[in-house]
């Protein structure tokens, strides 16, 4: 059973060029939005944002270049560490971590909660054990979570369909109340998760979009386009999946979606 949902912002970064992120400036606003979820069977986290370390030593955890261009806002105040404690929370309540996908802006925050298991499409995670292709090097940060010892791997297999996609086979450990939706195509195993609320739902799309303007697909964003594309491991899928995550939006009035780093959509959630 699911109690509340807390919005959580994990991280702001700063990257030049407001455009290549749906935005307008010299510099975009791109947030982690990650969710804290009280649920039965303790906390849950879905998506981590930046740990501890990525902010105490960021150079040496991320690399140079993400360092340099990044444009990373130090503010350990942003970790989900501290703002489960500011909630009045234990961190070590936090039993379980459902990833989106292991990029560094996402799975910064599990070596901060050692005692919890992580959920991750297994191809997701095959993914982080090879730098081929060369853009994994770059998303990857295997630092930030190859000591965690909890893991649980699911086989990105096709289950039953929820709307129009599909969650995957064999994942019930919330009793459906949370469950996980592959949405591949950022990345090897990307994945959404969907949290039964009791009007609805809420869809967390992680990186399958980066603005709530491409929720519409009249809106033409077409510097935003080549940034996915270039992130995108493989792109037709990450577009095909972009179009149901629109026909949800367009259709289903019952569905709150969300990804995880446009700041106007983490602002509806905490004014």
């Amino acid at each position: 059973m699911i109690y509340n949902i807390h919005h959580l912002h994990c991280g702001t970064m700063c990257p030049i060029c407001g455009p290549l992120f749906g935005q307008k400036g010299l510099h975009a606003k791109v947030v982690c939005h990650c969710l804290l979820l009280e649920t039965d069977q303790g906390l849950v986290l879905v998506d981590t944002g930046l740990g501890i370390q990525d902010y105490l030593h960021t150079q040496a955890r991320l690399g140079r270049m993400v360092s340099r261009l990044g444009r990373i806002e130090k503010n350990l105040e942003l970790t989900a560490i501290t703002q489960i404690q500011r909630l009045g929370f234990n961190p070590k309540d936090v039993k379980h971590i459902l990833i989106s996908h292991l990029d560094f802006d996402h799975a910064g925050g599990i070596s901060d909660f050692p005692h919890a298991t992580v959920h991750v499409l297994s191809s997701e995670f095959n993914a982080t054990q090879s730098f081929f292709p060369l853009k994994n090097k770059a998303r990857y940060k295997t630092q930030q979570f190859k000591q965690h010892r909890y893991w649980n791997f699911i086989e990105p297999n096709q289950g039953e369909a929820w709307f129009n996609l599909h969650q995957v086979q064999g994942f019930r450990l919330f009793q459906d109340e949370i469950l996980m939706i592959p949405l591949l195509g950022h990345s090897q195993g990307h994945c959404g998760v969907a949290i039964k609320q009791h009007d609805g739902w809420l869809f967390f799309c992680g990186d399958a979009y980066y603005s709530h303007l491409q929720l519409d697909p009249k809106n033409r964003l077409p510097t935003l386009d080549k940034l996915e594309r270039f992130f995108a491991e493989d792109n037709h899928m990450r577009v095909d999946n972009l179009h149901k995550i629109q026909q949800l939006a367009q259709n289903e009035k019952n569905i709150e979606i969300i990804c995880a780093h446009d700041p106007v959509e983490l602002e509806r959630y905490q004014t």
